[in-house]
This record gives structure tokens, C-alpha cells and sequence, in this order.
């Protein structure tokens, strides 16, 4: 699915694979001063003029998808998840998941759709069934729900809105994000910790 693009302005927009320097160029227009702790995707929306070659293209939004992490009061209550040992947790959420942690519009272009584009960009150019996001400013702002995604209900005041795209059933509302045996999020809270479950528990590198 290629999002819609602003055609009102005199140049081009273009979603492409992006890079770190896309990102480093843009993060001081973030509220976060952090930078994400895994990488899992960066794609970015360049803008020229309409005839300028590529060369001249400059990125002026940013999206990253990283690598979920282990524990997340949302993802729980949606997979019912809560309950599950630490190793269970993070191997079914490095299995189906794969989230948002930014997504950065230079100012000169907001207002114009770009943020929602590169949500949905995002979310159907994942390799995983689910992506998620968690944002503070999700009360208030609503280019998550904008571009595609399902506000979890439930969440605390003081915890930051849940979000989730379910890629096989993009059209459905929040019931839809249950876990399943298929999806891995098997009960096996009586059986003893395997070695798959030691070995993920310690830490594989995928998850922050």
C-alpha cells in the first residue's frame, strides 16, 4: 500500500529505506533526548523539488521500528499475556512483534498527513503479524489511530497510551488482538524452564 502524498506543494515526497544519518538528522525535533535502544527498521520521507535529482532529496521524516521490548503493561493485557515467565514474554514478543519508537516530522512539514503515512508505512512494511506503540502523547494526539492502528482501552492515566496493527486483520477492532497457541503465547506457566526459555531469559540482544 503506497500512502497518500501532499500534492500541493511544489516538490516531491518519497518513502524510501532509510538510514541512521535520516534519523540523526531529525531526532533533535523529538521530545525524547534518548535514542532508541535497538533498530529493527528506519524508513524516511525525502522531499525535493518536483525536477531535482535524487541527490537533492533531503529526509523530513523518520520513522524506526525496533525490537519489542521484553515486559510492556499493554501488550499484556491485549495477548493476555500477564502471568507468563520473563523468558516466555520476550520470546513470543521477538517472534510477532516489532515496535514503533519513533516517528519524527521536521516542523516545516507537519500538519501535512506525514507522521499517519509513516505509521501505516510502517505497520504493512513489517515483518512481523503485530507492531505496537506506546506513547505518552497518545491521549492527545492521534496519528497511531490515524494511521491504522487500534488504541488498546485499559490503559492507566499515568502510563502511556498502547497501541496495536494486527497485519492479518487490519480492519478489526481491539478484541482482535488476542494471543493464540499459533501466535506462541502458550500457557506454560506449570512446565519447567527449558533451555530455549534460559537462553532468551539472559538475553539475546533483540529485545531493549
Amino acid at each position: 500500500m503506497i500512502p497518500i502524498m501532499p500534492t500541493f506543494l511544489p516538490g516531491r515526497f518519497r518513502i524510501v529505506a532509510g538510514t541512521r544519518a535520516d534519523y540523526l538528522a531529525l531526532r533533535c525535533f523529538h521530545y525524547r533526548q534518548h535514542d532508541p535502544r535497538t533498530w529493527a527498521a528506519i524508513w524516511a520521507i525525502r522531499y525535493a523539488a518536483r525536477d531535482a535529482p535524487i541527490a537533492d532529496e533531503r529526509a523530513i521524516a523518520v520513522g524506526v521500528l525496533s525490537w519489542p521490548t521484553a515486559v510492556n503493561g499493554g501488550r499484556d493485557r491485549a495477548f493476555r499475556l500477564t502471568g507468563l515467565r520473563y523468558g516466555q514474554k520476550i520470546a513470543f514478543a521477538n517472534a510477532n512483534v516489532r515496535t514503533i519508537s519513533r516517528v519524527i516530522v521536521h516542523p516545516q512539514f507537519r500538519s501535512l498527513g506525514l507522521a499517519s503515512a509513516l505509521v501505516r508505512w510502517l505497520c504493512t512494511h513489517c515483518p512481523t503479524r503485530y507492531v505496537e506503540a506506546s506513547a505518552q502523547m497518545g491521549r492527545a494526539h492521534p496519528l497511531f489511530v490515524a494511521g491504522g492502528m487500534t488504541r488498546i482501552t485499559g490503559t492507566p492515566a499515568d502510563k502511556p497510551v498502547y497501541y496495536l496493527f494486527d497485519r492479518e486483520r487490519p480492519s478489526e477492532g481491539p478484541n482482535h488482538a488476542q494471543a493464540k497457541p499459533e501466535d506462541g503465547a502458550v500457557d506454560r506457566r506449570d512446565e519447567p524452564l527449558d533451555e530455549a526459555d534460559r537462553r532468551t531469559a539472559g538475553g539475546d540482544g533483540n529485545a531493549a
